[in-house]
């Protein structure tokens, strides 16, 4: 009987990882750098430090989940320390988008400029070298783990679908 307690917990627990894995896919999907949907790379970054939040968020969640001795673990881990990197700038990058918005922006007007940046806009920031270096580490170690997490749910969210040829 033991035994059967035990398989279930695994098997819980199996489910539990899958679950956070899969919804760290979703998030890194729709907000990862790594696939930027703007042709202007320096909007990418602001893009990036915008969304790190939430990025951060949802790698802290399967860290959790995890546990020290996971495979996904030290990817994670990694993708989560250069996150925290680039959302260390968030709070700067807000308040710039605040000082350069156009008079009587409300609120969601501001959250869309920070989300859309213009370019210049991004280049005339004070810390936009700090967040160009830290937003390529960051893609660079997304790029890492997304194969990984793909690997555990059986699901590719970042390969384009192309159109099926006659």
């Amino acid at each position: 009987m033991r035994w059967n307690v035990k398989r279930r917990s695994t098997r819980a627990l199996e489910e539990q990882i899958r679950s956070a894995v899969w919804q760290a896919q979703l998030v890194l999907a729709t907000r990862s750098p790594a696939r930027p949907t703007a042709a202007e790379p320096d909007s990418v970054v602001g893009a990036t430090v915008e969304h790190s939040v939430h990025i951060e968020a949802a790698l802290t969640t399967l860290l959790n989940v995890l546990g020290p001795t996971h495979q996904l673990t030290f990817p994670a881990f990694e993708a989560n320390r250069a996150c925290a990197e680039v959302s260390l700038l968030h709070e700067s990058w807000a308040a710039h988008c605040a000082e350069t918005a156009r008079p009587g922006a409300d609120d969601a007007v501001l959250a869309l400029d920070r989300e859309f940046p213009d370019p210049d806009r991004v280049r005339a920031w004070t810390r936009y070298e700090t967040a160009r270096q830290r937003s390529a580490a960051l893609t660079e170690r997304l790029a890492a783990l997304e194969p990984q997490l793909a690997a555990v749910t059986g699901h590719d969210l970042y390969a384009r679908r192309l159109p099926a040829t006659a």
